[in-house]
């Protein structure tokens, strides 16, 4: 990975040490990893169940891509995620889309980065 795209996923929220430290310092292994998060289909999966208002099948979701996003060090996309996991989790409905919105926002952040590490 080169410093251009560690400062810009830095910039996105990413904290590279901390995923780094997961993967026994393997930069190509978190790489890797990043580019297969490109195939994941939580968030699309989170954005359909709740426009579709199944509101389990969101949770799931929501909850799976926290759980990704906190062990690639996605941290700003892990943090905004939370808020809905829990709106979820309560069945508090009230403000979610505002909450997916910022989800949405540090989602399109972080792939456009990784997009541009092939």
């Amino acid at each position: 990975m080169n410093q251009e795209i560690k400062a810009a996923l830095e910039a996105a929220g990413v904290n590279i040490e901390e995923a780094l430290s997961r993967l026994m310092n393997n930069e190509m292994l978190l790489k890797r990893l990043l580019l297969k998060f490109k195939d994941d289909k939580n968030f699309a999966g989170l954005e359909q169940a709740v426009l579709e208002k199944k509101y389990e099948d969101a949770f799931h979701c929501a909850h799976t891509l926290k759980g990704v996003a906190g062990n690639l060090g996605l941290e700003k996309l892990m943090n905004a995620d939370i808020a809905v996991v829990e709106k979820l989790r309560c069945q508090n409905f009230e403000g979610l889309e505002e909450e997916l919105e910022k989800v949405r926002e540090a989602y399109t952040q972080v792939m456009e980065i990784i997009e541009r590490m092939e």
